[in-house]
């Protein structure tokens, strides 16, 4: 593809600018009007006398003001007015942010969500600061896990002791939708629940490649298999050649050292998704057929190398403990369903080494091979994108679960 001319360049710089200042802009009075709202539940939370018995009544007199003069329901208003206090009174650190046009409004509803559990004031804060950090460098997608870990940290209560609590509430529903159709859902230890998608995705793949001309989606083919193993007890009606039965799921998992031996609470993370307790990761680990070693910078967490008792494609071991995700900025696609890319191209002389190879998906892959995107590599494995308008975007591996400080307090991220 040819590159962009100079004046292309110019308008596309100029739009990338003008968006970049939109946002902000968005982010500010994103601020303004939840800070309104604020105010305005604090009013109507100033005028409740529980003497009189009028309950919330003063705050649905407010939010029914504003319904009105907004065009929008009363009930909906109420319900923004609770969440604008949340906001500016558990986590006024964030609104500042947002005010500023630091973060953006998803990535403020990320930290609120996660660290509205935690009920310490000073806990919180220290949650919201280190939250603060990666928010302003990644999308609101990558901060999600990112927060979840941050979490733990202060938590008051392990995660296994809240594990054994929480999972007394698993359990399966039904939900009825329209056209005939109904949702079944399933209240499960997140173990369990990302080992059958990843059973059903292996059993999908399998289905595609067996049959080309097959045309249901992924997501098609994963709803039909599970309503067969539930119903059969066997994929019975896709797998004619009985190899579909042998597909077993793959679920990698990141642990601590220290939470393996049982002399620290430290989660163990499935990769791409939420912490898990680390007593069931002893249990993943004590059935596994082997373990890889993940050796890490104390410092940065930055993957460094990996070994294992019985080698095998150690670089892609390596490769995968290191990136975890697709490298390109803001991409959250697993590296399990990525290319380990040659970032200079193997057919110009790159080669086929750490310090050269990447996971990246597939949209990025050909973006990078087929525009004008560009891409360089540095001994400390950040990747910097270069875009068609000469703007540098450094992407820095994703840390494991846990990393190891030597003094002082823990990085933030």
């Amino acid at each position: 593809m040819d590159l962009l001319t100079p004046d292309e360049a110019a308008v596309l710089d100029g739009v990338v600018t003008a968006l970049v200042e939109a946002r902000r802009g968005i982010a500010a009075f994103q601020a303004l009007e939840a800070s309104l709202l604020a105010s305005a539940m604090a009013l109507g939370v100033s005028r409740a006398d529980g003497s009189r018995g009028d309950g919330d009544m003063p705050v649905r007199e407010i939010a029914a003001e504003i319904a009105a003069a907004l065009r929008v329901s009363d009930r909906t208003v109420e319900r923004r007015l609770v969440e604008a206090e949340r906001l500016a009174t558990r986590f006024p650190a964030s609104l500042v942010a947002l005010t500023e046009g630091r973060v953006s409004r998803a990535h403020v509803d990320v930290i609120v969500s996660v660290g509205e559990r935690i009920q310490d004031a000073g806990a919180r804060a220290v949650f919201e600061h280190a939250a603060l950090v990666v928010a302003e460098r990644e999308s609101a997608s990558r901060l999600k896990p990112v927060a979840l870990l941050l979490a733990e940290r202060v938590m008051p209560t392990t995660l296994t002791e809240r594990h054994e609590s929480a999972r007394e509430e698993r359990r399966v529903e039904v939900r009825d939708l329209d056209d005939g159709m109904a949702q079944l859902l399933a209240v499960l230890p997140a173990t369990l629940a990302h080992g059958i998608r990843a059973r059903l995705s292996a059993m999908a793949t399998a289905v595609k490649d067996a049959d080309p001309a097959e045309s249901r989606s992924h997501d098609q083919l994963r709803a039909d298999l599970l309503s067969d193993l539930l119903l059969t007890g066997e994929p019975s009606g896709h797998d004619a050649d009985g190899q579909l039965g042998a597909i077993r799921a793959e679920v990698h998992v990141t642990v601590p050292v220290l939470s393996l031996a049982g002399v620290d609470a430290a989660p163990a993370v499935i990769e791409g998704s939420a912490p898990i307790d680390p007593d069931t990761a002893r249990v993943l680990c004590a059935g596994a057929p082997g373990w890889e070693r993940v050796l890490t910078h104390p410092v940065t967490g930055t993957v460094l190398a990996v070994d294992r008792y019985r080698p095998s494609a150690d670089l892609r071991r390596t490769l995968r403990a290191r990136d975890q995700r697709c490298r390109f900025p803001g991409c959250r696609v697993t590296a399990a369903h990525c290319d380990i890319d040659h970032v200079h191209d193997h057919a110009h002389g790159g080669a086929t080494e750490h310090d050269n190879l990447a996971h990246v998906c597939r949209r990025h892959h050909m973006l990078k091979h087929h525009s004008a995107w560009s891409v360089t590599l540095t001994a400390d494995r950040t990747m910097t994108w270069r875009s068609p308008t000469g703007r540098e975007y450094p992407e820095s591996p994703a840390p494991p679960g846990v990393a190891f400080t030597t003094d002082g307090d823990p990085p933030p991220f």
